[in-house]
């Protein structure tokens, strides 16, 4: 197994995205300055991935990574692989003085959920608000 960032693995990191979460992204993504995809990788092929964004709060004066799309393949889950991956995450954090790590996840995502709790992260007390400001007039 190793952790490398994404490189040309475009079409392998979104055929996993879209299996694990029901979606249907296309490879067309642009990664922003602020953001890397992980990828835990096992005989050339992707096993895991999570993409990081890195957030900075002026105030509080303090660094975050936000990790979205969090998963592993299917046939690769219950060995430990999710919570590998945070492991480096965690490493990659550290490294670069990084205050917390966050993440959303699915009330019926039960088991990722349980791994997060495991993993020493909190569910914290908040609701996430939505608008979607392309369709509509302001």
């Amino acid at each position: 197994m190793e952790f490398k960032y994404l490189t040309y693995e475009k079409e392998d990191v979104i055929k996993l995205i879209n299996e694990i979460f029901n979606k249907n992204f296309n490879s067309d993504f642009i990664l922003m300055d602020n953001q890397k995809v992980l990828l835990l990788k096992g005989n050339d092929k992707v096993i895991g991935t999570t993409l990081i964004t890195e957030k900075y709060d002026p105030f509080k004066k303090c660094k975050t990574y936000y990790l979205d799309y969090l998963c592993i393949r299917r046939e690769y889950e219950h060995k430990g692989l999710g919570t590998l991956l945070l492991k480096k995450v965690l490493e990659i954090a550290k490294d670069n003085n990084i205050d917390f790590i966050e993440l959303t996840s699915n009330k019926n995502r039960e088991r990722a959920r349980k791994m997060y709790l495991k993993f020493g992260m909190k569910i914290r007390d908040t609701d996430i608000f939505v608008k979607e400001t392309n369709n509509e007039n302001i």
